[in-house]
């Protein structure tokens, strides 16, 4: 290779550095830079997962608020069926009187009278079943407020240990393990002289 310098001279420089005492420093100040890095990185991270852990808590909470409403309109909506059925039953009824005495058909007794009875029965068959079906879809939202709500809880119980200082701090101290290894390696090498 003319003008250059070839890829083995290099790797020699380097290993002939890496053997006095100057490429030791280099390298340990590379790795303590290095340490310094992975800290404030795993800081960092551990801060913007304890942000999302927080945030989730919150969505959580927001979540369970919204099944709590949902339930309470399930009931609602249930009551308003409930009215809706009990009108139908009565209009009905009034129409079934109305032909049954047009008729000249006495409405207190006999046929007449279990037609009129069949009705109301039904009625309160169907307006109670409303109620019943609100009531179970009512539960299931409560039920799953709870889920959210605990789940809140759980992400808040996250975010709590949740310790950038202490992630920081461990991987400071596991990295200058590492730098006063190195360092007692080249010692006993006699990098340093």
């Amino acid at each position: 290779m003319s003008g250059g310098t070839s890829a083995s001279t290099v790797a020699s420089a380097f290993s002939t550095a890496a053997n006095s005492g100057v490429g030791a420093w280099l390298s340990l100040g590379l790795q303590a830079v290095g340490t310094l890095a992975s800290t404030y990185s795993a800081a960092q991270q551990s801060a913007a997962q304890k942000k999302a852990l927080d945030y989730s808590a919150k969505v959580a909470e927001n979540n369970a608020r919204l099944a709590e409403q949902q339930a309470h309109d399930a009931v609602l909506r249930g009551q308003t069926e409930a009215a809706r059925l009990q009108l139908k039953s009565r209009q009905l009824k009034g129409t079934q009187k109305a032909e049954l005495a047009a008729r000249g058909i006495d409405l207190g007794e006999g046929s007449a009278l279990n037609i009129l009875t069949d009705t109301d029965f039904m009625g309160k068959i169907d307006s109670n079943t409303a109620i019943d079906n609100a009531a179970k879809e009512a539960w299931g939202y409560e039920n799953q407020a709870g889920d959210y709500r605990a789940n809140a809880e759980a992400y808040r119980t996250r975010a709590k240990a949740e310790s950038p200082g202490m992630v920081g701090f461990s991987t400071l101290l596991t990295g200058a393990g590492g730098v006063a290894k190195s360092w007692y390696d080249f010692k006993e090498k006699g990098a340093f002289g």
